[in-house]
């Protein structure tokens, strides 16, 4: 829109750094933490970038998200890692449990780690890409507490729990599926609130459990595919939290959730040597995608795209013309870093 501000990645990263430094966050994790953040923005996930970093602050102020966390594996058998992420800022907590995933795939061909209290993780897409990046195929997961209804009923159950596949390509840029499960994610009806622009209907519903497509009245986000959608969340909160003996949702539901739970995540890497030959399979994603790209296109469809091709294409445009921010994201951001005492770019 026409009264967006436009950044550079630098200037953004930069910007995004020192608030999470001034806030008490280590210099080195703050980069950490400002380069996943920023990452969305380049990729066109808006609702996962700088939008929510003056929630990230007031978190930080509060002690919910720990600025100093002391991150331990507190447990590993063979493939699997559990990880104590200490309330870590979710980007910097995801980003270890994929790193340990990764570990245990050299050693042992697969790798599972369980990271548990975590703060927000953001786009997870951008933890899946650590294993294609390093010639593996990445899985991640993360829980929360309540967000979104459970198919048939008309207030929170469940929440939008999200779900990340990567997968390397010889030629072409990983593969990369990176979905929530809800129609929407929470962070899109943030943005649109933040545009003054309304939204389709089947997006959210009001505290009364009615349909409706102003962002300022939902309350309650709707699941993917009605049973689909939020099935796969439930399941997701079982694996991620549950086994870890970290439950969210239950204990939510009976009212024993703090305001500004910790969240839960899964980061999986897989070892594609041990299954075949990884050259092979990447020439193979490269034909697959071939493949499906070269279809018969749907009327009115330009291009068929594949898993990260769009977020692909808007990062090489960011990259080399800016990131545009919208103007409610960008006044509350500037408003957060004068609290913390730092100046805005430009």
């Amino acid at each position: 829109m026409s009264n967006d501000i436009s950044l550079t990645k630098a200037e953004l990263t930069d910007f995004a750094s020192a608030i999470f430094a001034a806030a008490g966050t280590e210099p080195g994790m703050a980069r950490q933490w400002a380069n996943a953040v920023v990452w969305a923005n380049l990729r066109g996930v808006d609702s996962h970038g700088v939008i929510r970093i003056p929630r990230y602050v007031d978190l930080l102020k509060k002690k919910s998200i720990n600025p100093t966390p002391n991150m331990r594996i507190e447990r590993r058998t063979g493939a699997i890692a559990v990880l104590d992420a200490d309330r870590a800022p979710g980007a910097v907590g995801m980003t270890r449990a994929m790193d340990e995933a990764i570990s245990c795939a050299r050693d042992v061909h697969v790798g599972w780690c369980a990271a548990k209290t975590i703060g927000h993780a953001g786009a997870v897409g951008y933890f899946a890409l650590q294993a294609a990046h390093a010639g593996m195929a990445g899985i991640v997961m993360t829980a929360s507490g309540p967000l979104m209804a459970y198919h048939g009923a008309r207030v929170a159950g469940v929440s939008t729990n999200p779900i990340a596949i990567a997968v390397p390509a010889k030629t072409r840029r990983p593969l990369l599926l990176d979905m929530s499960t809800s129609t929407v994610a929470n962070g899109k009806v943030l943005t649109a609130r933040d545009r003054g622009e309304a939204v389709p209907t089947g997006w959210g519903i009001d505290a009364e459990g009615r349909d409706t497509t102003d962002p300022k009245k939902i309350a309650t986000l709707l699941p993917l595919g009605g049973p689909k959608g939020s099935g796969l969340s439930l399941m997701i909160e079982c694996l991620a939290s549950l086994a870890v003996g970290s439950p969210l949702i239950s204990l939510a539901l009976a009212g024993g959730l703090a305001e500004d739970p910790f969240l839960n995540g899964i980061a999986i890497a897989i070892d594609l040597k041990a299954i075949g030959d990884p050259d092979t399979f990447a020439q193979e994603v490269d034909r697959l995608g071939d493949a499906i790209t070269g279809l018969p296109r749907a009327a009115g469809v330009e291009r068929i795209l594949l898993p990260g091709e769009r977020g692909d294409a808007i990062l090489a445009e960011r990259e080399a013309n800016g990131i545009p921010v919208a103007a409610g994201t960008w006044k509350r951001l500037v408003a957060a870093a004068q609290g913390l005492g730092v100046k805005a770019p430009g």
